[in-house]
């Protein structure tokens, strides 16, 4: 199970390019499995501190995607994420390359399949996909 947090400030979103062999090149956010005996709000704000060093304040819950990409099929919990004023880095230097704020509108592509799942539901309130093939194309 896969468990992510999305950063939003003035209609942009925090994205960083993956490295990972798991959507490697595609743009996404801090974000991984959830470890045995964590909830999910706890494996989001763990994800954020030691992926880009921030702390989350609250969570707002996004969306529940089923995921079938990369070789891989996983259920993934999306949240948005309040990080105040604190600006994300990368602390993973092998997980990670490049970062920024883009326009929520029109992010850089290609994106990671939960961010595209995460996007589309700031954008349209959507909470629930059922599978990629739902998707409208990038």
């Amino acid at each position: 199970m896969g468990v992510g947090v999305v950063f939003v400030r003035e209609r942009r979103v925090f994205l960083a390019r993956r490295k990972s062999a798991l959507g490697g090149g595609s743009w996404g956010s801090a974000g991984g499995h959830l470890e045995f005996g964590e909830t999910l709000e706890e494996c989001a704000r763990r994800e954020a501190k030691e992926e880009f060093g921030v702390e989350v304040g609250e969570l707002r819950y996004l969306c529940v995607g089923n995921i079938i990409a990369y070789g891989r099929h996983y259920l993934d919990v999306e949240f948005l994420g309040d990080i105040g004023e604190q600006e994300p880095r990368l602390l993973e230097p092998d997980a990670f390359e490049g970062c920024g704020w883009f326009p929520l509108q029109s992010p850089p592509e290609p994106l990671f399949e939960a961010m595209r799942y995460a996007i589309d539901s700031l954008l349209s309130g959507r909470q629930y996909y059922p599978g990629i093939e739902d998707m409208p194309p990038p």
